[in-house]
């Protein structure tokens, strides 16, 4: 994958090291769904987003990425990513 790529889901698992068989069993989903989550025809319930992003190392924000949902606005999870406050924000 070229590094300007934007990353599938598919290719954030094979990342992991995981097989869908793998991956279902993880997360106790059926593979059915993660072959749907991986064609875009469905995405997981937030609590299942989480433990998907846990399972496969990434962000909550890089996986929306990969399901096409626009996270551009959103906070970066690391601290280094995000910006300080000012002074307003801290202190209302």
């Amino acid at each position: 994958m070229k590094s300007n790529e934007q990353p599938t889901l598919k290719s954030l698992r094979e990342r992991a090291n995981l097989t869908q068989p793998e991956l279902s069993r993880r997360m106790n989903v059926g593979i059915r769904i993660i072959g749907d989550w991986e064609r875009g025809e469905s995405i997981p319930r937030f609590d299942r987003a989480v433990a998907l992003a846990r399972e496969l190392g990434v962000s909550l924000k890089v996986l929306a990425k990969t399901m096409g949902i626009d996270a551009a606005d959103l906070v970066n999870d690391t601290p280094e990513e995000r910006s300080s406050p000012s002074d307003d924000e801290a202190n209302p």
